[in-house]
């Protein structure tokens, strides 16, 4: 498995259902943007909020509005601890409404007034990734403001396609529809833009609403569900084992 370069990729992103990625009832393939930040010295975290909301009118009058969350860690792994962020921020959009965000960001005097306010305020790393969803209870996943993530970042095995990968997963989605075991969504993300230091070829995400719902699935696990966690890793891909997130929802533009 190919390691990090970068620590943060072994605990962030999310999976979230916004108009970007959920069309004329099928799913697509989403952008999404990730802010890894820690506070400057003396800066709280209320004067942080203060000019995100800024940020959240901005994007409205500018008509670049995204889902946007934030996440801290509940059970990480080791590596999280030394990472030296203080939260993770999530912005889910479309590709080409994240471009046209960023260039309105940053070629706006109201953009960048914003920018050097953020700057100011924390240091905060951005990078991308393209998120595919699997499976949604898209009632669920709007309505749920503070939910679990639990991210488990793999790299495929020797002779083993995405294509192979993408049946698999196809098939896997059809059984979370007869039992979701706690899940409410599950998605992989993808690097792309400056994420070559990635833990692996791809991550799972699954979001649950709240940590007992999480342990349904860990039940299932326990049960019996090991052995075929155990096939996909011998058959399809090497993942590193989950760690979750608490995510709170702070702006959805559907909603």
């Amino acid at each position: 498995m190919r390691k990090l370069n970068f620590i943060f990729l072994a605990f962030i992103l999310t999976f979230s259902v916004t108009k970007y990625s959920i069309a004329d009832d099928h799913m697509e393939v989403s952008n999404l943007q990730i802010q890894l930040c820690k506070l400057n010295d003396g800066v709280t975290m209320k004067e942080y909020d203060a000019m995100i909301s800024e940020y959240f009118q901005w994007a409205k009058e500018n008509d670049v509005e995204t889902f946007f969350s934030r996440q801290t860690a509940l059970y990480p792994h080791n590596s999280f601890i030394g990472a030296g962020y203080d939260f993770v921020e999530l912005l889910n959009t479309s590709h080409i409404n994240s471009g046209k965000g960023w260039d309105k960001w940053l070629g706006t005097k109201s953009g960048q007034k914003l920018n050097a306010r953020w700057q100011k305020l924390a240091n905060c790393a951005v990078k991308m990734g393209a998120v595919v969803p699997n499976f949604i209870n898209e009632k669920a996943l709007t309505e749920d403001k503070d939910r679990i993530a639990a991210w488990n970042w793999c790299s495929l095995n020797p002779g083993v396609s995405y294509e192979d990968l993408l049946e698999e997963h196809e098939k896997r989605s059809s059984m979370l529809k007869e039992n979701a075991r706690g899940i409410i969504g599950w998605a992989n993300l993808y690097p792309r833009v400056g994420m070559a230091g990635a833990r692996g070829d791809f991550a799972h995400i699954a979001i649950f609403p709240d940590v007992e719902s999480a342990q349904i699935y860990q039940q299932d696990q326990s049960d019996g569900g090991w052995k075929s966690y155990r096939d996909y890793n011998q058959n399809f891909a090497n993942c590193e084992g989950d760690q979750f997130m608490i995510e709170k929802v702070l702006s959805d533009p559907n909603n």
